[in-house]
């Protein structure tokens, strides 16, 4: 199984002819999920439960609002041959990635699980540059995303997955908390099989 954001880019190719983008008006037959009201991303948790719908509602609008302007993702697969193991991404990725599910007409579903909230584990920042920053680790066998075209079904999670996402807190006096919190960094390894 591949990470979604992987899984995203061989899905992009199979719509090669959808122009993903930031529009989420559903176009001509497309997705038109009911209007969501904003929350307010008040905690790192918060901030991936809300990465979380944002995905599932296929809501490029709201992908856009989690993921920081700085954002950088990379997905590891140690199956893969050297060279060619990790793939890269941007927030521009992850925001043409949900504005083409959006838009396409033949995919029936949408879903992004990424566990019970209590299985989220809470750690402070592994990265000694950005102390300020927090992680929140998933193992794989939590996770389940899948994308059903109705002529097939494209999934990513499992046990040899892991997954970890950093969030940076960014100060706002309109927040009821003084601060909110988005996706700056997005890490996911998946274990090669022997």
């Amino acid at each position: 199984m591949r990470s979604m954001l992987r899984l995203g880019t061989l899905l992009l190719a199979a719509l090669a002819a959808i122009a993903g983008c930031s529009d989420d008006d559903g176009g001509e037959g497309g997705f038109r999920p009911p209007p969501q009201p904003t929350v307010e991303l008040a905690s790192p948790e918060i901030t991936l439960g809300m990465l979380q719908h944002a995905y599932e509602a296929r809501d490029s609008v709201e992908t856009a609002r989690v993921y920081d302007e700085s954002y950088a993702g990379t997905s590891t697969d140690l199956n893969d041959p050297p060279g060619s193991q990790t793939t890269n991404f941007t927030r521009a990725d992850e925001i043409r990635h949900v504005g083409a599910l959006r838009k396409s007409t033949s995919i029936t579903s949408v879903t992004c699980d990424l566990g019970p909230p209590t299985s989220w584990v809470r750690l402070p920042s592994d990265d000694l540059a950005h102390p300020e920053w927090a992680m929140i680790h998933i193992a794989g066998g939590f996770v389940r995303i899948e994308i059903d075209d109705g002529a097939s079904i494209v999934q990513a999670g499992g046990a040899s997955d892991q997954m970890s996402f950093y969030f940076t807190p960014k100060p706002d006096t309109t927040s009821q908390t003084d601060t909110l919190w988005t996706v700056i960094r997005w890490n996911e390894t998946r274990a090669g099989v022997p």
